[in-house]
């Protein structure tokens, strides 16, 4: 009875340590999974958040110039240069302003001094689709090559003119706050993959 006893006993190690070497790989695998596709959708919102708060930065500044073509100075002049940030005024600082007044035999076209003699390029052009309140958002190649955020909406002033006034800002600022948040997620997640496994292995 004892030697068959030992027999059964080592005839069952092998598989015992199989299953759990199975069971162990198993829950690696899905530990990893699980975390790779939850840190995916927690940078993607986090970066479509840090997208939202750049746009609306922008807007404060087109609604400013939206506000300013609608209603000149006594000079008759619109847009005022600096919209109170100095970056405007900065050579290809990465931040710009574009007014482009369309009705007319050729199209003029003033701009921030930032801009020199660059162009912000038109997304009516490029087929980007509107919002409800007829504002058009996309990134956009800029001046050396600089990649932007870039938002436009077109304003109908009657006899005044029709305009498509644009504003950019440098999208490498968001691109920096995105990366610094997927690291900290990243060694977040590791931490805790390493825990889950430790835990997963002496059990």
């Amino acid at each position: 009875t004892t030697e068959i006893y030992t027999l059964s006993l080592h005839d069952a190690l092998p598989i015992s340590n199989s299953l759990a070497l199975r069971l162990f790989v198993s829950a690696t695998a899905w530990t990893v999974v699980i975390l790779l596709v939850t840190g995916f959708v927690l940078s993607s919102l986090y970066r479509d958040a840090v997208e939202r708060s750049f746009d609306r930065r922008l807007n404060v500044f087109l609604r400013t110039l939206v506000a300013e073509v609608a209603a000149p100075d006594e000079a008759g002049e619109r847009p005022s240069q600096a919209l109170g940030e100095p970056e405007f005024d900065l050579p290809l600082s990465g931040w710009y302003w574009q007014l482009t007044r369309l009705n007319g035999p050729k199209p003029e076209v003033r701009s921030s001094r930032s801009l020199w003699d660059s162009g912000l390029p038109h997304l009516s052009d490029q087929n980007v689709p509107a919002t409800e309140d007829g504002t058009r958002r996309a990134y956009v190649q800029g001046p050396e090559d600089q990649r932007l955020r870039l938002i436009e909406r077109t304003v109908d002033l009657g006899d005044d003119g029709r305009y498509l006034v644009a504003v950019a800002g440098d999208s490498q600022e968001i691109d920096d706050e995105t990366r610094s948040f997927d690291r900290a997620l990243a060694m977040t997640f590791a931490t805790l993959a390493a825990v889950l496994l430790l835990t997963t292995m002496f059990q």
